[in-house]
């Protein structure tokens, strides 16, 4: 509504000079109107109808074009504020767009230090800024492709020759080797038969045979011999009898003699009376 209501304002500033010429217009003419009906006759009925028909159909026409007006006044507001939102929209995205723009710069800047450090250690590009006296993170796909073909090329031809020059070594050391083996057999015989004719001189032979000799040790042994001992072990055993010398008498009897030493008979009360040994 703000939008509108300036834009209305900016109309009216606008067309303010031509509308007091026609207000001035519109009161010269009243004025006009007023001294002519003044100086005028009278009109008939039938003029006055006529007038009143001709201000009937001037005041619907004057509706109309106001209507009309008013119609294209309202739609041009809308087209307005439809215009201002666009641009108001437009704007958003514009800003929208200058900052994925700038992220996108920031991403670029990134990886373009990254690739630097990656180009420079990639011996491809290494070889074709050599070749191309240029830096290796800026050699051209193009060039690191013709160096990569050649480079690549070179070894496989290399990896081709690799077996046939191989052979060809072997067959080679093995001809030098066949030679050698020749002179040095001729050089062997000659040994062997210098050492056939000092054997033939020599019949004394010194043969080495072991023999077995029996000798005669003593071997002391420590044996563990298990010993059973004895554990005297003194019980007390409470039994209930009136007469202690009687139980004395009767366990002297029963008892054998190296237990009944160690038997002592107590009554109750502390009193102590032993056997006779």
């Amino acid at each position: 509504m703000s939008n509108g209501c300036g834009a209305s304002t900016k109309t009216e500033a606008k067309y303010e000079p031509q509308i007091q010429d026609l207000d001035q217009q519109i009161a010269a003419t009243r004025v006009e109107f007023d001294r002519l009906r003044l100086q005028s006759p009278k009109m008939t009925d039938e003029q006055k109808q006529v007038l009143q028909n001709r201000r009937a159909d001037l005041e619907t026409s004057l509706d109309e074009i106001s209507a009309d007006w008013e119609r294209r006044l309202s739609q041009a507001r809308e087209d307005l504020s439809a215009a201002q939102t666009a641009e108001a929209a437009e704007g958003k995205a514009l800003a929208a767009n200058q900052a994925r723009r700038d992220e996108i710069t920031k991403q670029l800047n990134e990886l373009e230090k990254r690739r630097i450090p990656l180009a420079r250690t990639d011996q491809i590009r290494r070889i074709a800024a050599r070749w191309y006296s240029e830096k290796p993170e800026q050699v051209s796909e193009g060039e690191a492709g013709k160096i990569a073909a050649i480079w690549f090329g070179s070894l496989a031809v290399i990896a081709g020759l690799a077996g046939p020059i191989t052979a060809m070594v072997a067959l080679g050391l093995q001809r030098i080797a066949a030679q050698a083996e020749s002179r040095s057999e001729n050089r062997l015989s000659r040994l062997v038969r210098r050492l056939l004719l000092r054997w033939r001189w020599r019949r004394v032979r010194t043969v080495k045979v072991p023999v077995e000799v029996p000798v005669d040790r003593e071997v002391e042994k420590r044996v563990e011999v298990p010993v059973e001992k004895v554990v005297k072990e003194i019980l007390y055993v409470p039994v209930l009898t009136d007469d202690p010398d009687a139980l004395r008498k009767a366990l002297n009897e029963d008892l054998p003699a190296e237990v009944v030493d160690l038997v002592k008979v107590a009554a109750k009360g502390g009193r102590k009376r032993a056997g006779p040994a």
